[in-house]
């Protein structure tokens, strides 16, 4: 009896988890990359890197939704497979190790409220309607954490998020305390608080974080956090930075105004400190304090107006860069993992991916404009961007003899891929952008840029022979999304 009333529920639980996997709900999407592009790598000369690359990408979103209150979701990422490399399974024989878990959560409902919660590995891009963040943003905002989030009536709403963006990952290198892994985390939490109205958007935010000493000086990720978040050439080790734990802080806003239609106007802006506190360090005979701080503010407002047939626009920021004193930390604005949009080639709006950010995925340290002429359209299915932008850096020029060189070396290495442009640096970029429906779901587009970098060699030091003044990009992407 014992025997059949165990059979019994055993049947009945497989029989109970069928029904609960039939009542899920299963949709899968996603999009195919193909990229063929020609460009200049990098501004500096004799680097050794190919100026052609041909690549793949396969992303692939799963969603299981159970109601409208309870969903899973998987996004798989396969590539970027550069064609002809072995270690990304693109040689001869393929059959690579590339599949990567980007996203990996669970939103539900708190019953009884229309608050929904998500928990994993999620984006979490700060708000922006000029761009994407400088400081949080785009693709590579993504990490894990909860996020908490809801409105309070048709007109506010709220998101309260915690994101953990580094924790144990030591490599135990030179300067890593391998004895108090509880120094080595680093979190953030955020809140933005949506307001929107009749033609009006307005998104104020704030952000905090606590950054464990040894949590900047560990995996490829925090060395680009890194860069970001300290001034130039500060010491990270032990020995120099007593405190185990640090605070860093952000307040913003990002507003948008579409009332007058066809006008549109956005205003993005914030404010940034990070103290990492301050060592003893020696200048030639002197002992100096070196102040681990890093302060600075953006602001950027961007005007368009929507035609017929394309809408006009203009772009302005400015940002403030370092002062002449390296030794009382930096006056520019600290970032995590940014996204600047500005343009397809300096910046970080590009479509193929390839070689780009060439001037910086961030804004700090530049005031830059930008005339852009978007959706352009005579014929069904084409469109065209055209940007012309100039960009100036706004750190003083005596930073110079502590960077070594704008473009390389040890704090190129180390800058979210920023170029390092004072006072006296400038550029000018020109990009024309063109997407064409082939079908519903297969888009080719065409990506053309000219970057002329115009950096004072008395500041720098530097002969005509060893950087580019013009670097150029094209690119071809085919990109087929289900």
């Amino acid at each position: 009896m014992k025997r059949i009333v165990t059979l019994l529920l055993a049947a009945g639980l497989v029989l109970g988890a069928a029904a609960g996997s039939q009542a899920a709900d299963i949709k899968a999407k996603g999009l195919w990359e193909f990229t063929w592009e020609l460009g200049t790598p990098s501004f500096e000369k004799h680097t050794g890197q190919d100026t052609f690359g041909a690549r793949q990408r396969l992303r692939t979103q799963i969603d299981v939704v159970a109601s409208e209150s309870l969903k899973g979701v998987m996004f798989f990422e396969i590539g970027d497979q550069n064609w002809g490399s072995s270690k990304d399974g693109a040689s001869l024989g393929t059959d690579g190790k590339m599949v990567k878990v980007r996203y990996s959560y669970v939103d539900w409902v708190i019953p009884q409220t229309d608050a929904m919660v998500r928990m994993g590995l999620q984006n979490f891009s700060l708000p922006g309607f000029v761009s994407s963040s400088p400081i949080l943003g785009g693709g590579s905002a993504d990490g894990a954490g909860i996020t908490l989030s809801g409105q309070f009536n048709e007109n506010v709403g709220a998101s309260l998020f915690w994101l953990r963006a580094e924790n144990d990952n030591r490599t135990g290198g030179y300067g890593i305390d391998e004895t108090n892994p509880y120094s080595d985390a680093m979190d953030f939490i955020g809140l933005t608080v949506p307001l929107t109205f009749d033609g009006v958007k307005v998104t104020p935010w704030a952000m905090v974080g606590m950054i464990g000493r040894d949590s900047l000086d560990t995996d490829k990720d925090a060395i680009s956090q890194k860069g970001g978040l300290i001034p130039i050439q500060a010491d990270i080790s032990p020995d120099a930075l007593k405190d185990r734990h640090n605070t860093a802080w952000w307040v913003g806003v990002a507003s948008e105004l579409t009332y007058f239609d066809p006008f549109r106007i956005a205003v993005d802006a914030a404010y940034g400190s990070v103290d990492m506190g301050s060592y003893k360090t020696l200048d030639g005979r002197t002992i100096r304090d070196f102040d681990v701080k890093r302060a600075g503010w953006f602001a950027s407002i961007l005007g368009e107006y929507k035609m017929d047939y394309f809408t006009p626009g203009i772009l302005f920021w400015y940002a403030s860069g370092d002062d002449s004193n390296a030794y009382n930390g930096s006056e520019r604005m600290p970032s995590i993992e940014g996204s600047w949009t500005a343009s397809s080639y300096g910046f970080d709006d590009n479509y193929g991916r390839d070689s780009s950010d060439m001037i910086g995925l961030t804004n700090d340290g530049t005031m830059g404009v930008y005339l852009q002429a978007k959706d352009i359209s005579f014929v069904e299915d084409l469109t065209h961007i055209f940007r012309v932008g100039f960009v100036k850096g706004t750190n003083n020029t005596e930073m110079a003899q502590y960077v070594g060189t704008p473009y390389a070396g040890d704090y190129r290495a180390l800058s979210n891929n920023n170029l390092y442009l004072t006072t006296a640096d400038k550029a000018w970029e020109v990009n024309f952008d063109t997407q064409y429906k082939i079908y519903q779901d297969l888009t080719l587009c065409v990506e053309l840029g000219w970057i002329n970098l115009d950096l004072d060699k008395k500041v720098w030091g530097l002969d005509s022979d060893e950087y580019r003044d013009n670097a150029f990009r094209g690119a071809v992407t085919l990109q087929y999304a289900f």
